[in-house]
């Protein structure tokens, strides 16, 4: 070998060595986010929701990624012509980690859905890693999709995050005044089945300024997350169960990761819960009279609740 090729060599065995010790074993895959769909004209179409993924909690994350995997391929084969995938935060459970992140957008490109993701408390400001319509500085964001609009809040406590939310709320409504539903996401629940895990700043903002702008704003449904449990609340309006109120869901978690019990004592606003302590994913379809939820455990995708609220 002459000294010129043995010097090549030499420089290609080093760069490898470092682009070898440089690089991390996982790798995150690119994922479609909302954006890409939203505006689809007004029409019939199913969505499917998650609660808490938290890859990386309780289990492990080779544990969850695993529960994840299965949860969303075992509904996705059992229910079709799926528009995207809803998460309603707690996407994994260390803001940051690489490997956990990457476990979630995997389970994600699995089954080639848009993502609509929503900030939760173990992974903020993970909303920066997604290309999302009409994000706010807070980490608020809104979309239509088939005629409905979608409000992302953002419910982590920071300075001035209340005003933010509250103007985001307003201008996007009022933006979207003639939407035939009004569906809003967050993380931390106004209305829960665990009093322990009640009694936050962010549940009492949730349910005592963001609720009663839900009911001036016309709101059709809440979708929650936080608890690792599913419960339903019965329609609430102006903090009391009313006929013509909003149902607020509150998710289990779509990977199975973390479960928290739930509390068995009456609670006057509670309508339906359990913890089934399997993973769990609802649907939700849209028609321009109905939204229709359907809640699952996801290892045997039996149904476990199911809830339609009309027109």
């Amino acid at each position: 070998m002459t000294r010129r090729k043995a010097f090549i060599a030499a420089i290609a065995a080093i760069a490898i060595l470092a682009t070898g010790f440089a690089c991390p074993a996982w790798a995150a895959p690119e994922v479609t986010t909302i954006k890409e769909i939203a505006g689809t004209a007004a029409g019939s179409f199913s969505f499917l929701v998650s609660g808490d993924p938290q890859l990386g909690a309780d289990n492990g994350l080779a544990a969850d990624r695993a529960g994840w995997l299965g949860s969303l391929a075992n509904a996705t084969g059992e229910w079709d012509n799926l528009a995207f995938l809803l998460t309603v935060g707690d996407n994994v459970n260390n803001a940051g980690n690489e490997e956990q992140f990457a476990a979630f957008l995997e389970g994600v490109a699995s089954v080639n859905l848009p993502l609509a993701p929503t900030q939760g408390n173990h992974d903020p400001d993970v909303l920066d890693e997604f290309d999302l319509p009409n994000k706010d500085s807070h980490g608020n964001y809104w979309y239509t999709y088939g005629g409905v609009l979608f409000l992302h809040l953002n419910s982590n406590y920071e300075f001035g995050a209340i005003a933010k939310t509250v103007w985001f709320l307003l201008s996007a409504a009022w933006k979207n005044r003639d939407a035939g539903w009004k569906i809003a996401v967050f993380h931390h629940p106004a209305y829960a089945a665990h009093h322990d895990r009640s009694l936050s700043w962010e549940m009492f903002v949730a349910r005592f300024v963001y609720a009663p702008l839900f009911d001036l704003l016309g709101v059709d449904l809440a979708l929650q997350g936080h608890q690792h449990h599913y419960a339903r609340s019965k329609p609430m309006k102006c903090w009391i169960p009313c006929k013509s109120g909003i149902p607020y869901v509150t998710l289990g978690s779509g990977s199975g990761s973390k479960y928290y019990n739930i509390y068995e004592d009456g609670i006057y606003f509670i309508e339906a819960k359990l913890q089934p302590r399997v993973p769990m994913l609802a649907k939700i379809d849209v028609t321009p009279g109905a939204l229709k939820l359907t809640a699952c455990r996801t290892d045997t995708m039996e149904v476990l609740d199911t809830y339609t609220v009309s027109k």
